[in-house]
């Protein structure tokens, strides 16, 4: 598996892109793309549309490049920038719903991708998918959190920042969605309790009392 980049790698690299290196540019897209296509993909269940969305977002960076605001989170600016660019596309689209950043009835879908999962075993596949019942029954603010949190690994501000809110109230958003993932297993969860990939952290997390 590929080793993620270190945070002071994706500040240098970008600090090397606001200097007019395309190269470094590309490196932060390759080094990015599959989440941020993931994450994509839980607002617009179109991978066209989400590959297009990507491509106009890393041009757009470059394009204006030299006249880039200092950022301090990277990764937090670039799960944010998608997601505004897709939900930008969302409307112009006109879909079933027209969507907003401040909107809280976008949809977010939790779907364990195969790669990700990586697993033989079939009641470990029953379990996962189980789980992603659980979390798809969330309120979709809900959803988007416990993805952010438990699924990408991001801090407390980063999510923030993503989410335009306040670092408290995405502590309580969080202690909620876990709170009712808790309710619908009826203290039944025992039997969720599987370590494997990004769903490690959640699986502990719900094994706790509340």
């Amino acid at each position: 598996m590929k080793q993620r980049l270190t945070i002071q790698e994706i500040q240098q690299l970008w600090l090397d892109y606001q200097s007019g290196d395309m190269e470094a540019l590309a490196t932060l897209m390759q080094a990015f793309y599959a989440d941020l296509y993931n994450w994509g993909l839980r607002f617009v269940p179109e991978g066209e549309t989400v590959r297009d969305c990507l491509q106009d977002v890393f041009l757009a960076l470059w394009q204006k490049h030299g006249h880039m605001a200092v950022v301090q989170d990277v990764p937090a600016y670039l799960f944010k920038t998608v997601k505004h660019r897709l939900l930008q596309e969302y409307r112009r689209k006109s879909f079933t719903q027209v969507m907003s950043l401040t909107d809280e009835q976008y949809t977010v879908h939790v779907e364990f991708s195969a790669d990700l999962r990586q697993i033989e075993e079939e009641h470990q596949v029953y379990r996962l998918r189980r789980l992603e019942q659980l979390m798809n029954q969330l309120p979709e603010r809900q959803r988007e959190i416990i993805y952010l949190r438990f699924y990408q690994n991001l801090e407390f501000d980063q999510i923030a920042e993503i989410m335009q809110i306040g670092k408290q109230p995405v502590y309580n958003l969080l202690h909620r969605a876990l709170k009712n993932m808790r309710d619908y297993t009826l203290g039944t969860f025992s039997w969720l309790l599987v370590a494997m990939g990004p769903c490690t952290t959640l699986f502990q997390e719900l094994g706790k009392k509340a």
